[in-house]
C-alpha cells in the first residue's frame, strides 16, 4: 500500500497559472523545464525518505533497509486545489500502517502465525514534513523563474 506526502508551494495559484499560460502559449520547451525543476526539487525528499527508514524504523530483521529499498517516486500536479509535488513510496510491505505505528509480520519465520507490533510511527511523514518547506522555496524558485520566462517571451 503506497504512501504519500504532498507539498504545496505558497503559490500554488502560480503553479496553476503558470502551467495554464504555458499550455496556452504552445511552448513545449518551457513546460520540460518547469518539470524537470519540479522534478529536480523532489530529489532531496526522496533521500529524506530513505533516511528516515534507516533512522526511525527496526534494523532487525532487515525492515529498515527493505522499507529504504523501496520505491519513491514524485508526481507534480499543476491542477485543481491539490497543485503541488507529491511524494509517493510504495513497496513489498504496507508503508501507511508502519508510518502509522505499526508493522505485521510472521513469528520467528513461520507464516501460520501473525503479529502486529507497535514501532516509532513518522518514518515517512516527519523527515518529510521537516523538508517540506526548504522544497517549497525551491518549487517557488523554479516556478517565478519559468514565469519570468514566459513573460520575456510575451
Amino acid at each position: 500500500m503506497p504512501v504519500e506526502v504532498t507539498v504545496t508551494t505558497r503559490g500554488a495559484g502560480n503553479l496553476r497559472r503558470v502551467a495554464a499560460a504555458i499550455k496556452a502559449s504552445g511552448n513545449e520547451n518551457l513546460s520540460k523545464e518547469l518539470n524537470k525543476a519540479l522534478q529536480r526539487a523532489a530529489k532531496p525528499l526522496k533521500k529524506s525518505a530513505r533516511q528516515g527508514a534507516l533512522q526511525i524504523l527496526p534494523y532487525r530483521g532487515g525492515l529498515a533497509e527493505r522499507v529504504a529499498g523501496s520505491r519513491f517516486t514524485s508526481r507534480v500536479t499543476k491542477r485543481g486545489k491539490g497543485a503541488g509535488l507529491t511524494i509517493v513510496g510504495t513497496g513489498q510491505d504496507n508503508l501507511t500502517r508502519m508510518d502509522a505505528g505499526t508493522v505485521r509480520h510472521p513469528v520467528f519465520g513461520n507464516r501460520n502465525r501473525w503479529v502486529t507490533e507497535r514501532i516509532n510511527p513518522g518514518w515517512f511523514t516527519k523527515p518529510l514534513t521537516l523538508d517540506a518547506p526548504k522544497v517549497a522555496v525551491e518549487l517557488d524558485a523554479a516556478i517565478d523563474t519559468v514565469a519570468a520566462k514566459l513573460e520575456a517571451e510575451a
